[in-house]
């Protein structure tokens, strides 16, 4: 079983003997790899960073661990150490402004004093800014109108009427409504955090970094390139013009990413410039267009592509992820600009999970860390799509998709939601994570918590292995192989950059909620697909259909190609939009009028069912995610296969899928998953009689519930397995209302003697408990679970007669420690809540 999990391992120059312990725990834990991060470390690339990695690269070989560095002193990626301040200041981030000034005409010989442009009144002149251009515009009307539209027929270059040593512009005013705009370069107006950060649209700057750090790490430690060091990985870069997720071009004032000459590159006359920020009845969208499609291709190839290049060159992975946050992907600011250009040479397509993201069962908008709150639909319908469609689509990648996961939760953060979290994006294609973080800091360190060990203080560290091992399994599964997708959904960053537009989750909801795979497919993916009749490829999936989502505005190039489509019998759908070449179909509609694409049909409509679909070797897998926290699934799906297994990755087991007249029915819990397989999974255990995956179906099983008294007793984290303390209870309860145990951490061990004849299957179930659960028969482990559903099968470990049982319930740190970040959720119960009920089935006598 290969591995995919390279947690974070934060570094700020800890002792040795630390650094090995963490090292042993991550390897303990199931993960066979690290992503070393600087977070600060007070001598990143000097000799205390060097003996540090010397010390961890000598572990991870002795442990067979593999190495990912985080490429920068801290995050995001450009601050090149403080390189580009320190020594190349010309290399620093540049923007285009502007200042628009409104006059009114008739007036000869007005004067305007350019020589401060923006700031505060006890700002001085700042003339390193250079004015690129001044136009005067007549405006559309002198009524009041949105937009403040301009009239572009009317504009006329006036900056021949500025006088260069004062900066003071002198122009005669016609009769009626003007503006004029200064189009100037500026270093100031950018994102303060990063204003001391690489210009990402300079090759030289990027060149920077490869120096300071890149070189610096080859220089050290040639011989483990491509061995133990793996990759560089480059956390949340961006343009850092302005802050936030928000900077959508012509939607907000700010300055603009920019760089020496660009007026020279962006295929239209620099009098257009102020049609960036300015309306002018619709012309503005075509300048905004060119603008935004020149630098992220500029972005491109003057970061993304000069870093990935270097580390070709040097045998090593380049990796990472942007900002894609609530649509930055197709943004300024935090953003990119186009998140597959971003991405463009990676060898990883990378997207991260943070700061209360994706929240089991909020599809929508709600509160969390992260900036802006969390637009819950994005998340859960449209970012692990992005990854994994461009792991997909670009043969660079190869088809890995990588997520920096959990981070910025809070404590209350356990297994339970980490496990559903893993699940929401690996049946979305996601296989490979980044756990954040592991942390040697002493604790509590209030750093984006949880933290993974904490010195001993996690609870349920001891349950990572389980956690690791189901991921692992199921990542080994949805990698070097092939996604069947048959439509793609079109990439709307163009249509946002110049007008309304529908986002790209909106109908990836409808096709995700349908069980409808699908790719999201790029106009430049589009642009060189090989067309055959009725289908394009791209890479190596063969698509029939095209979905577009309705845009206001659409490049030439991408209509003509669109059109061309058309010609060849590929079905192009726009949704609420209607072209004569095409069919046009409803949003909500969409599921239905594609349903002919289910590769299983599914009876009814069951919008939390996720399934994630993968061939390799001859093999088809279905993955099934039942995303509803509360509600069973019990769903007959028409099966074409003439045999299938179902697979439970958790446990390790396979079973031999009961169909009957071409049907079988899917049996799942609330966060549950199971995989459907064409051939048995090499690795796993074939289960002649599965009694769990028999008894899902419940039926025929006798029905017990445990009501006698039970013992109760508590340990934390360090004298767990020792319960030196007593709780005062004598059922199997929650414990978290009673005086002295709200703020409890650690584990609940329920004990009691059940009396059952051993003549069947028998199995143990818990409705709800908080949050991890083992449970032990006559001092036997029976098995762990993470989450719902609490079944345990208890047949090989029952005597006849008297039975001694346990309940082992293990919470989170998030009960104890209740700093900022841990508001964001809940703090849940502690211990079992609901019936404990023991089911039997009799053999069969044969």
């Amino acid at each position: 079983m290969k591995n995919s999990l390279y947690p974070f391992f934060w570094q700020h120059g800890e002792d040795h003997q630390v650094l090995e312990t963490y090292m042993e725990k991550i390897s303990e834990s199931g993960m066979g790899g690290v992503c070393i991060e600087a977070r600060p470390h007070p001598e990143f690339v000097k000799e205390g960073w060097w003996n540090d990695l010397d010390c961890i690269i000598n572990k991870a070989k002795e442990l067979s661990m593999k190495l990912w560095i985080l490429d920068d002193s801290h995050f995001p990626t450009g601050y090149a150490n403080g390189k580009v301040k320190e020594a190349y200041p010309q290399y620093l981030k540049l923007y285009l402004d502007m200042r628009r000034y409104d006059i009114h005409g008739p007036l000869k010989k007005a004067r305007i004093d350019l020589s401060l442009l923006k700031g505060r009144p006890w700002d001085k002149p700042d003339f390193s800014e250079e004015i690129l251009g001044v136009y005067m515009v007549e405006r559309m009307s002198p009524w009041q109108s949105d937009g403040d539209q301009i009239d572009m027929e009317s504009m006329i270059n006036i900056t021949d009427c500025i006088d260069p040593k004062t900066r003071l512009l002198t122009v005669d005013i016609k009769e009626g409504a003007y503006s004029i705009f200064v189009v100037y370069e500026t270093r100031k107006g950018g994102e303060e955090s990063t204003k001391d950060y690489l210009n990402p649209l300079v090759k030289e700057a990027t060149q920077v970094l490869i120096d300071e750090v890149y070189e610096s790490h080859y220089k050290h430690y040639k011989e483990e390139f491509g061995k133990t060091i793996q990759g560089f990985f480059s956390d949340e870069p961006r343009f850092g013009n302005t802050k936030g997720t928000e900077a959508s071009i012509g939607r907000m004032d700010m300055v603009l990413p920019w760089r020496k000459g660009l007026q020279k590159e962006i295929g239209f006359d620099e009098r257009f410039l102020p049609l960036l920020w300015a309306n002018a009845n619709g012309k503005e969208k075509e300048i905004r267009f060119q603008y935004m499609d020149r630098i992220t291709e500029l972005y491109h190839e003057n970061f993304t592509k000069v870093l990935a290049d270097w580390c070709k060159d040097h045998g090593v992975w380049y990796l990472g992820h942007n900002i894609e946050d609530n649509g930055a992907h197709a943004r300024l600011g935090y953003g990119t600009g186009h998140y597959f250009r971003g991405q463009q040479e990676m060898d990883f397509a990378g997207i991260d999970v943070i700061g209360g993201q994706i929240v089991p069962g909020m599809n929508y908008h709600h509160d969390a860390f992260s900036t802006g709150g969390s637009n819950g639909e994005f998340y859960h319908y449209a970012l692990a799509k992005l990854a994994s469609s461009a792991a997909h689509l670009d043969p660079v990648k190869k088809g890995r998709a990588m997520c920096e996961a959990f981070g910025a939760y809070g404590w209350n953060e356990g297994l339970k939601t980490m496990k559903w979290i893993a699940d929401h994006l690996m049946v979305r294609g996601i296989n490979y994570l980044v756990p954040h973080a592991f942390n040697p800091k002493s604790f509590p360190d209030f750093d984006c918590p949880p933290h993974f060990y904490v010195h001993g203080h996690n609870p349920q560290f001891r349950y990572f292995k389980y956690f690791s091992d189901y991921v692992n399994r199921v990542m080994d599964i949805m990698k070097d192989g092939h996604y069947p997708a048959k439509i793609g959904l079109l990439y709307p960053a163009e249509m946002e950059w110049a007008g309304d537009y529908m986002p790209v989750e909106k109908p990836a909801r409808v096709l995700t909620q349908s069980q409808i795979p699908f790719d999201i497919v790029t106009r430049d993916y589009l642009k060189q697909a090989e067309i055959t009749d009725g289908k394009y490829k791209i890479n190596q999936t063969e698509f029939e259909v095209l979905v577009v989502p309705y845009g206001e505005y659409m490049p030439e190039d991408l209509k003509e190609v669109i059109e061309k489509f058309a010609k060849h019998d590929i079905r192009i759908i726009f949704v609420d939009d209607e072209k004569d070449y095409a069919e046009s179909v409803e949003l909500k509609q969409l599921g239905k009028y594609l349903k002919d694409y289910q590769s299983l049909v599914i009876e009814g409509e069951e919008p939390e069912l996720v399934i994630g679909e993968y061939e390799k070797n001859d093999t088809k897998y279905w993955m099934f995610f039942n995303e509803n926290i509360s509600k069973e699934f019990h769903i007959e799906i028409e099966i074409k296969e003439p045999q299938l297994y179902q697979y439970d990755a958790y446990r390790n087991v396979i079973t031999k899928l009961e169909i009957v007249d071409q049907k079988a029915v899917l049996n799942l819990a609330p966060y549950e998953t199971v995989i459907w397989m064409t051939k048995p999974y090499e690795e796993s255990k074939e289960m002649e009689y599965n009694a769990l995956y028999e008894f899902s179906k419940k039926k025929e099983w006798d029905k017990k519930e445990i009501k006698q008294e039970w013992s109760v007793s508590y340990a934390d984290s360090f004298s767990y397995p020792e319960f030196e303390q007593e709780v005062p209870i004598n059922h199997a309860k929650t414990v978290q209302e009673m005086e002295g145990w709200e703020k409890a951490s650690g584990t609940l061990r329920y004990e009691t003697i059940v009396k059952m004849p051993v003549n069947g299957k028998t199995v143990l179930e818990i409705e709800n408990a908080y949050e991890t659960v083992e449970v032990f028969v006559n001092g036997r482990s029976a098995g762990v679970r993470l989450s719902k559903p609490y079944r345990f099968d208890l047949s090989e470990f029952l005597e006849d007669g008297k039975n001694k049982l346990a309940i082992e319930v293990t919470n989170t740190l998030g009960t104890t420690i209740r700093d900022a970040i841990s508001h964001y959720l809940p703090i849940e119960p502690f211990g079992i809540d609901g019936e404990i009920v023991l089911y039997q089935k009799q053999e069969e006598k044969k």
